[in-house]
């Protein structure tokens, strides 16, 4: 859809035809690397990859084939550095800045991480936690899902031991959209009594799309009660919607005749809508070089993602004079009771700034867990004492 877009755009001025592969990711980090490095000569440019476990790899080598790597899951805060990586590009604002953001608004610095056990979810928590640990912030503890309900109750029994934990990264697919794991561990929460609002759940995956929550319904609380219960510890971090949610987006090609696949707007991932985004602030980078009139290589494309501002596929997405994404981000919760998600607050990534949206949150005692000391959040100044 991306591709097709964009080859009809007549305010691009590639100089090229886009044409694309997609490269079958395997799941083992080692054997994903293998793979990727299959690809360096296939391929002008790359989206991806998915897995931050081989980020830093993937980057060196694009460097050294001088092609551009676009990434909205690579969390290695190294990246970040145009000077030692000038082939590497964020296609979404970092999650690590986004997460950052939130616990500094609320005070909340003490982390622990619980990861579903496949390798692309538990390199991801671990690069998580060197990311936010590289921010000062206390990451007291990163572990995976065991198998079994015993294996999940000593899970939380691991996250029990560890004192002071205000805030629990779930690093696996959301509930909201099909993941059945994250709703068997909030379960096994509530019902050993941990849901009960000493700690805020935040679900990791849905920073990386924008999920539909205006007047949607998720009918995975239907007829549940224990996770509806369960999930009012839980606060959920996304992308802003704009104008149009996901799911009218793609209703909306559907019904153009640009996707012809006989597929509900609610059978398919929004990380979709994250693809083609990424997809088409690749095309201009492509664009943006182009009219400088410089060399196309990884490293010019990935240098002209400056000052960006494009319809993306439902939201608009902008860029800063750094290169730096804009996205706005919404806090949303439930109030233990329905089935839908209600936004709270409204991050600013221009400012970096948490703004109340009037709507308070429904913690599950009817208060938040205790602040840490903003000491945390201080880059100047030691925490000591505790």
């Amino acid at each position: 859809l991306a591709v097709g877009r964009i080859s009809k755009d007549p305010s691009l001025a590639l100089g090229h035809r886009l044409d694309y592969v997609v490269l079958q990711e395997e799941c083992e980090t080692s054997r994903a690397l293998v793979r990727f490095i299959d690809f360096g000569k296939l391929s002008s440019a790359f989206i991806g990859p998915l897995n931050p476990g081989f980020c830093e790899v993937a980057t060196l080598l694009g460097e050294n084939w001088n092609k551009a790597i676009f990434s909205w899951m690579c969390i290695n805060y190294k990246l970040d550095s145009a000077i030692h990586h000038p082939t590497f590009a964020r296609t979404l604002p970092s999650p690590t800045r986004v997460l950052f953001t939130i616990m500094k608004y609320f005070n909340w610095a003490h982390v622990g991480i619980i990861a579903s056990n496949e390798d692309i979810w538990m390199d991801t928590a671990n690069k998580l936690a060197s990311a936010l640990r590289s921010q000062g912030l206390p990451v007291g503890i990163v572990t995976s899902m065991r198998k079994g309900e015993k294996g999940i109750e000593d899970t939380w029994n691991e996250i029990k031991e560890v004192g002071g934990i205000k805030i629990i990264l779930l690093c696996m697919h959301s509930v909201l959209i099909g993941g059945e794991e994250q709703a068997t561990l909030l379960t096994k929460a509530l019902e050993m009594g941990l849901a009960d609002g000493r700690y805020v759940f935040v679900p990791y995956d849905t920073l990386l799309y924008s999920l539909p929550y205006q007047n949607n319904s998720f009918n995975v609380f239907d007829n549940d009660s224990k996770l509806q219960e369960a999930y009012d510890a839980v606060l959920t971090i996304t992308l802003e919607s704009g104008e149009r949610t996901f799911y009218d987006a793609f209703r909306e090609a559907k019904e153009s005749g640009e996707i012809n696949r006989d597929l509900e707007a609610t059978q398919v991932s929004p990380l979709f809508g994250t693809i083609y985004d990424a997809i088409y602030f690749m095309a201009m980078a492509i664009d943006s070089a182009q009219r400088k009139g410089v060399r196309i290589s990884g490293a010019n494309i990935a240098e002209h993602t400056k000052n960006f501002s494009f319809p993306g596929f439902s939201h608009r997405v902008e860029t800063d004079d750094c290169g730096k994404g804009l996205s706005n981000y919404v806090i949303l919760d439930t109030d233990g009771r329905g089935n839908q998600l209600f936004p709270t607050h409204l991050l600013d990534m221009s400012s970096d700034s948490v703004k109340s949206l009037g709507w308070a949150i429904h913690f599950p005692t009817g208060a938040p867990p205790k602040p840490d000391s903003s000491c945390w959040f201080d880059p100047d100044v030691l925490c000591t004492g505790g």
